[in-house]
């Protein structure tokens, strides 16, 4: 587990997030000039094809059964780790022990990323969005929250899309008005993620 604590926008890990490894062509068409209309409508008529194929998860957003399977996951994951996991479940807001509130704090608070090797931060918008509709940088799908019993730490999973990629971010602020978030270094749970998310389970 990771203690992090957060003092005037910068970061102290008190204890490392326990972790088994860290992160982190398009066709052209040639053809004559009296082909060029035939040709061009081809190649957007292909490339339309392309790009609903390839978007077509993210148009459907993140589904009850993907979430069913996360949450038998963390479930496990929380048993090996012995660590008592709560799901959001799209209606009653989940508190930590740091008083932060999910996901009302997306819209109340400023998220910051950071990571473990630089002392730079990044100002990100992100929100609550299953849907992968809204105007979001990152858009949240799933949470979960361990309060680890010790004053305000926590380890809350904010599972995310970013670039319609799944990207698993954590956050473990104890002070300041900021929330400071990272890409969790917890191989298991990114693999896990990912495969969900690809419908690779």
């Amino acid at each position: 587990m990771v203690y992090l604590t957060v003092q005037s926008g910068k970061s102290s890990n008190s204890a490392s997030e326990v972790a088994t490894s860290k992160t982190v062509s398009k066709n052209k068409h040639k053809g004559s000039s009296t082909s060029s209309a035939s040709s061009s409508q081809s190649s957007s008529s292909e490339k339309s094809s392309s790009d609903d194929q390839s978007s077509k998860f993210v148009q459907s957003g993140w589904s009850s059964d993907q979430e069913a399977q996360l949450a038998s996951f963390m479930n496990r994951f929380g048993t090996k780790m012995k660590q008592k996991y709560k799901e959001y479940n799209g209606q009653e807001s989940i508190e930590n022990l740091a008083g932060e509130k999910y996901p009302d704090d997306f819209n109340n608070r400023t998220f910051k990323m950071y990571s473990d090797n630089s002392k730079k931060t990044e100002t990100i918008n992100i929100g609550w969005d299953p849907s992968l509709k809204k105007d979001y940088d990152y858009h949240v799908v799933s949470i979960f929250n361990c309060n680890v019993g010790n004053p305000e730490q926590h380890i809350t999973y904010l599972f995310s899309v970013h670039d319609g990629q799944p990207v698993a971010l954590v956050d473990q602020t104890t002070n300041g008005s900021d929330c400071m978030v990272k890409e969790t270094a917890n191989q298991e749970v990114r693999t896990a993620f990912a495969n969900i998310f690809e419908g690779n389970n």
